[in-house]
């Protein structure tokens, strides 16, 4: 069962990376207004929640 929690937590990371990969580069080259910047950040903050609960996932099992 762990198994699978931390095979829908890695495609939630992959998905939230892919889903916002045109936002983020165009931050990247461009450099970012304080709009860009927030959403970065709030990507960023997502993506260390979906470690942190793949990490707690494989510490149960």
């Amino acid at each position: 069962m762990a198994a699978q929690h931390v095979k829908e937590i890695d495609a939630a990371i992959k998905e939230l990376i892919f889903s916002r990969r045109q936002e983020i580069l165009q931050i990247a080259q461009n450099g970012a207004n304080p709009g860009p910047l927030k959403n970065l950040v709030d990507i960023q903050t997502a993506i260390d929640a979906l470690y942190r609960a793949r990490e707690q996932e494989g510490a149960h099992s």
